[in-house]
């Protein structure tokens, strides 16, 4: 820790705090939701004295594309951030955050006494506030948002909502993996069985990638070269494997495909016939001593 950080540390409890009360107000149907998207936004930032603390009273994710910079918070302390990392916002601890020369950042705020209860449920208010190298996940959150915001009916503002917990979902399971990042190369074996561990979930090759933090390029080459398949032909084969082994222990065709994340029975007895060289039925068939 350098010498700036730690005389920051000194006088953070010395900073007054401003309290935030710039909130939209919520439509109709999001005040019977209990949960709304207050503003997306996105913008360049230059070094600035800090001489106050902020209490932004909602929830929040800033994604800093470019820069680095630091992060002060009042009970959690002082934390360096990157590019690519994610900053967590809660609405009562009072925080500032800056670049230490110039960054460009984008963010997500929502609110709501819903709000609060999901993020007690899933024990948000106790993660740490920075998120390394996972901007992808709020990148794409952000942009499903920007054809939403704009959206006043209910099922605007419930996909707003849904949106808003696919990807705290992403974000959490990101950092419970139990990857470990070494200085060249992840743990591809702990990668495989996180795969393994969630295959009736919706993983896609950016999360991978975010969770290895690599560019999505290098970790299709390292993923290729270590599997021998993409991510995605693994994935698909680890799919069809389990969909195999619960179809020999009894289960139908529609409850092998739900349960291994295909939500299309059809696209899930095509793509077990192309991997196998037989139909699921056949299968059955085979397996069952079915004549």
């Amino acid at each position: 820790m350098d010498v700036a950080i730690i005389n920051m540390d000194k006088t953070i409890t010395k900073l007054p705090i401003f309290r935030e009360t710039r909130f939209r107000s919520p439509g109709e149907y999001e005040r019977q939701l209990g949960f709304w998207v207050d503003r997306i936004g996105k913008a360049e930032y230059t070094n600035r004295p800090v001489h106050d603390l902020r209490i932004l009273g909602q929830y929040a994710v800033v994604a800093v594309e470019s820069g680095d910079g630091e992060l002060i918070t009042k009970t959690k302390g002082t934390h360096n951030v990157q590019p690519n990392d994610i900053i967590l916002l809660t609405p009562d601890e009072p925080t500032s955050y800056f670049p230490r020369k110039i960054w460009f950042t984008r963010w997500i705020v929502w609110n709501g006494p819903l709000a609060r209860q999901e993020a007690a449920a899933i024990d948000l208010e106790l993660k740490k506030p920075v998120f390394r190298q996972m901007a992808d996940i709020v990148h794409r959150a952000f942009f499903v948002l920007v054809r939403l915001m704009d959206v006043e009916d209910r099922v605007g503002a419930l996909e707003r909502q849904a949106v808003i917990l696919n990807m705290l979902v992403a974000l959490l399971r990101a950092q419970s993996s139990g990857i470990e990042i070494g200085s060249s190369e992840p743990d591809w074996k702990a990668l495989v069985q996180h795969i393994r561990n969630h295959l009736n979930s919706r993983l896609t090759s950016a999360e991978l990638a975010a969770l290895c933090h690599m560019s999505m390029p290098h970790f299709r080459r390292m993923f290729h070269r270590h599997t021998g398949r993409s991510p995605m032909e693994f994935v698909v084969s680890e799919r069809i494997s389990g969909a195999k082994g619960l179809l020999i222990r009894g289960s139908s065709i529609k409850q092998a495909a739900c349960e291994m994340g295909f939500t299309d029975q059809f696209y899930f007895m095509r793509v077990f016939k192309k991997i196998t060289g037989q139909t699921a039925g056949q299968f059955i068939a085979a397996t069952r001593g079915v004549k």
